[in-house]
């Protein structure tokens, strides 16, 4: 009996245990606007697996385990609320269709995406953060409607050409505006040479994983506010900030491999060339086939040192697999009034062709704090990169690895010499592994610093007012050493070695104090205005040195300090002020009509005495129709808004600062005495270039799941800044004159929703697609005529112009041209061939679709991007594979698919070698012109997320691991031939560093 009582006791104290081991939860779950039920929405108890969805009521029951503290409530189009557990528990969720609480940074502050009357793209930092890239800038490309990047190089750190709804200039710079934190900061490149394409990206210098979110914008509603500084856009970057609540660690691994990407750029081998080249000599001269392939032979065993079997593969000799290391550490959160963020970054990016790499350290410092009326607070940053790279120039440089292997290297030609001492015919023939020694090779190295520091005070007073003012520096040192190898450079061996040094320090100091007023009365009506004035200090130096002679460069002693003789210096400088004063006013009436407008007035030392001060306005208005009494309620709909903007915006962006001003320039010495030369004509009615924008757009959302948004927009650039060609006997060759026009017009289509959702699986796709269409309104001369291009007024800024290729005369293997400028004749004469308008490089649509998932702790996302419509011309194809007048590596496309009797209906003309009636040496014309056409499988990134209840017994609050798979696939059409669809602004490959598909794994931290 006393063993039954003792049994009984402690069943008794374990039911009662476990009766008080979870709590009975039960509750509804009703939306804010409609006060109606929300139908499956998700309830979970944080940190554990336990969950449910509402019913058909919006109520919901549960059992939480002990200890639990927090629900966690979500539904598809609204904002997740937590609430603590209680028996009875009421959660009212608010509506968040389209993001419409979204905030939209622009102009000098912020408003929420439902009252903004601009067309502007977010874009979260985590998408930024997939690519992997040391640019941020190009993980804009496919998420921004409307934004095109424009590089043909893949090669790390590089400068791209950046296109807001399309080219908007004719020679002013066609770069957007970047706005950090509130501090516009440089986006110029800086080099030795302005055709060697090798200028370092100012952009490379910021960490994405700093980045909070970025936003595109575009109209003039939502850029007019920055005035002479916005006709390209303005892309304004917020960077993190402190995580609310206690101290977090943040850690990110990552680390990887990059290779080359898909290509059909296949080179011939030894036996293919040689075959090739012997039926080019039997065309040529008749010889039989046993001869001309007897005298190839011995010419190529005597000339390039081939012992007669051996194939030697020079693409692959200069490209490797590269090693991508990526880490980031940072430290956030709040005490009392005080929010910071500490973070520090390291990259490693190798390049895939020798010679090339980027390393970066980061650092930034973010600390914000309240003091009753007053917020103070500060942004800060330091980067430091090194870059290695060499020219990128269309017109081909035997330093760059890829140049050099094509056009000086054969499959015959071996690596090293026959004792393996040194590289084959080192010094006397552009040997790419000897050129790219790292010890004793060539050497192009960009060192850059960037500062930036954006401190700040705010004063907010009774009744909405506000002031602040705040003092932007960004500061960027870059120093650039171009060393010519005095032991295997061949220009530089006769004088033993060449260095060059450009320092330079550009400097924006950027001082804006603003007052504003937020106001809302009888409760319908909310006002928000804004008075500012900013002074802007823009300066430039650059000092440049060279030397000759090395006597210790055997010894890898390349430094400019070892030279021995001096071979010139130079100095320059520059400076230019802004002056500015602006307004800006928004109206709401019960969040249903919304109107906005804004005014600026800049005053810039770049421009005449007479046009200095400039003008620039926008006037915006909004109408969501889904807050009138025949919509309100509307289920399906949940959100619909028409909205309209028409500004001007304005360009100051000129090559020469000093373009208005008549001036000398010193240097020019005669007999030992100093001298100077006039320089430049004085032009006092040099003025701004105004981009008058007009936009119209339609956001829609159905059932809070599907959200569409369309904009129709103008874009007309007038008073185009161009240069105008001078007489030469005024000493000088052109001046700039406001005498262009440039228009794009074009649309922006746009779609997001959840495809499915439940409470462990949610999965979300996106698409968007942009139509432009570039056209040149005005020209001084009416049209400019380049060799292969033409800037005509009625035309497309990039419109191909050249003699058009009609395929090969199956008879003679000729290859045809059409004879006249229209019609079907023919003509085998390629001087007889009369020019034609051939395509454009603009392209047509371009855009991007993918899908976002996310399934039980596991996260899924995977973009393509596209482009359709454009032409791209190969402008090195003389050298690349194509020529048969000279002994050039060939194509194996060229050795298969020529014309033979055999063959009549080949794909190229007869190869004759030393051809006489081939013009693809030196000349040019639609036989190499393409379809950039392309779809690419731009990126995956696959994760999972360890539970929270797992983690944070060894106290990590969250444990991701993933992996990252960037520019994986890119499909083109079949008559595009290269290493990337994608080119320079001008439409032009050639010479490329191939594209890179990299491959990382990674690790995410918080603790």
């Amino acid at each position: 009996m006393k063993k039954l009582c003792v049994l009984l006791a402690v069943l008794t104290v374990t039911l009662g245990a476990l009766a008080q081991a979870v709590t009975d939860v039960s509750g509804i779950v009703l939306s804010a606007e409609e006060n109606e039920p929300v139908v499956g929405a998700t309830v979970m108890v944080r940190g554990t697996n336990v969950g449910t969805m509402t019913d058909v009521d919006g109520k919901f029951r549960l059992k939480a385990p002990a200890g639990s503290k927090t629900l966690i409530v979500s539904f598809v189009g609204m904002h997740t609320q937590e609430v603590a557990i209680a028996p009875t528990v009421r959660v009212i969720l608010e509506n968040d269709a389209q993001s419409l609480d979204e905030v939209i940074v622009t102009g000098y502050g912020s408003t929420r995406r439902a009252a903004f009357t601009g067309a502007a793209t977010v874009v979260d930092g985590d998408v930024i953060d997939r690519k992997l890239d040391v640019n941020f800038v190009k993980s804009l490309e496919g998420q921004v409607p409307g934004f095109q990047y424009n590089n043909s190089t893949s090669m790390p750190g590089q400068w791209g050409a950046v296109y807001v709804r399309g080219r908007g200039s004719l020679s002013s710079n066609t770069q957007p505006l970047y706005v950090i934190d509130g501090m516009p900061v440089n986006s110029d490149y800086d080099a030795l040479s302005s055709t060697t394409n090798n200028f370092f990206d100012p952009m490379s210098a910021y960490n994405p994983s700093d980045i909070e979110s970025v936003t595109v914008l575009k109209d003039a509603a939502a850029t007019a506010i920055y005035g002479s500084r916005a006709a390209n856009g303005v892309i304004v970057i917020t960077t993190k900030k402190g995580a609310e609540g206690k101290f977090q660690i943040n850690l990110d691994i990552k680390q990887g491999l990059t290779h080359i990407a898909n290509n059909n750029m296949e080179y011939a081998n030894a036996d293919e060339m040689l075959e090739l080249f012997t039926r080019g000599r039997m065309n040529m001269n008749g010889q039989s086939y046993d001869d001309a392939k007897a005298y190839l032979t011995n010419y190529f065993t005597n000339n390039y040192g081939w012992d007669g079997k051996s194939s030697y593969d020079w693409m692959d000799a200069v490209t490797r697999t590269g090693y991508y290391q990526d880490y980031n550490l940072s430290f956030s959160g709040t005490s009392g009034n005080t929010n910071y963020y500490v973070s520090l970054g390291y990259i490693d990016t190798e390049g895939i062709v020798i010679g090339s790499d980027n390393q970066r350290y980061s650092g930034r410092v973010g600390i914000d704090t309240k003091y009753k009326y007053f917020t103070a607070g500060v942004n800060a940053s330091y980067s430091y990169s090194k870059n290695h790279t060499f020219s990128q120039s269309t017109g081909g440089s035997n330093s760059n690895p890829t140049v050099a292997a094509s056009t000086s290297m054969l499959p015959f030609s071996p690596f090293y010499n026959e004792d393996h001492t040194d590289y084959w015919m080192a010094g006397v023939r552009w040997n790419p592994l000897a050129v790219r020694d790292p010890k004793a090779g060539d050497n192009y190295e960009i060192t850059n610093e960037t500062l930036n520091a954006n401190p700040y005070l705010r004063v907010d007073l009774p009744l909405g007012i506000w002031a602040k003012t705040s003092f932007g520096a960004n500061i960027m040192n870059q120093t650039i050493y171009d060393y010519w190898s005095a032991i295997y450079n061949p220009q530089a061996v006769p004088y033993n070695g060449l260095g060059q040094q450009t320092i330079s320090r550009t400097s924006t100091l950027t001082w804006t104090n603003t007052f504003g007023w937020d106001y809302t009365f009888n409760e319908k009506h909310s006002i928000n205005l804004l008075l500012g004035q900013e002074m802007q200090r823009y300066d430039y130096h650059q000092d440049y040195y060279s030397k000759t002679d090395f006597p210790f460069a055997e010894m890898g002693m390349r430094d400019m300090s070892t030279a021995a003789s001096d071979n010139g210096s130079s100095y320059y400088k520059s400076e230019s002020r802004l002056a500015s004063y602006f307004a800006d006013a928004h109206y709401n009436y019960d969040n249903k009509y919304y109107a906005s407008a804004s005014f600026r007035r800049d005053g810039s030392s770049i421009f005449g005495s007479s046009k200095r001060w400039g003008n620039f306005w926008s006037v915006g208005a909004k109408w969501r129709i889904t807050q009138e009494d025949f919509l309100k309620d509307n289920a399906i709909v949940t959100n619909a808004a028409i909205r309209a903007s028409y500004g001007t915006v304005g360009n100051q962006s000129l090559p020469d600062l000093y373009a208005s001003r008549g001036y000398y320039r010193a240097g020019y010495n005669y007999n030992q005495s100093p001298g100077m030369i006039p320089d430049n004509i004085e032009n006092p009615d040099l003025s701004w270039e105004t981009s008058n924008k007009f936009d119209v757009g339609f956001d829609l959302s159905l059932i809070n799941r599907v959200h569409f948004t369309f904009d129709f927009y103008n874009e007309d650039t007038s008073d185009a800044l161009y240069s105008v060609p001078l007489s030469m006997t005024t000493g000088m060759s052109l001046y700039y004159k406001n005498i262009g026009k440039i228009r794009n017009t074009g649309i922006e289509l746009g779609i997001n929703g959840t495809a499915f959702a439940n409470r462990d699986i949610t999965v979300n796709a996106f698409a968007n697609l942009t139509w432009n269409k570039n056209e040149v309104i005005k020209l001084a001369d009416g049209s400019e005529e380049g060799t292969y291009s033409i800037i005509e007024e009625g035309r497309p800024f990039c419109q191909f112009y050249m003699p058009k290729y009609a395929g090969v005369d199956k008879e003679t293997g000729r290859a045809l041209y059409y004879l006249n400028k229209s019609g079907d004749e023919l003509t085998d004469d390629y001087y007889s061939a009369a020019k034609r308008y051939v395509g454009s490089a603009e392209p047509k649509v371009y855009g991007a679709f993918g899908i976002n998932a996310t399934a039980y702790g596991f996260d899924f996302s995977i973009q393509f991007n596209y482009r359709l419509g454009a032409k791209v011309y190969d402008t090195g194809h003389d050298y690349t594979g194509w020529c048969s007048s000279a002994y050039r590596t060939p194509l194996k496309t060229l050795v298969y698919n020529s014309w033979t009797p055999e063959n009549p209906n080949a794909k190229y003309p007869q190869f004759i070698l030393g051809d006489p009636y081939d013009e693809s040496y030196g000349n040019y014309s639609s036989r190499w012109l393409m379809s950039g056409d392309y779809l690419r499988l731009s990126n995956i990134t696959f994760g999972y997320t360890f539970p929270a209840k797992w983690t944070k017994k060894a106290l990590i609050q969250k444990l991701r691991l993933y992996t990252t798979f960037d520019n994986v696939h890119t499909w083109t059409k079949d008559e595009f031939i290269g290493y990337n669809p994608d080119t320079y602004a001008s439409g032009v490959i050639a010479w490329q560093y191939p594209a890179v598909f990299t491959f990382t794994g990674g690790i995410q931290l918080t603790f």
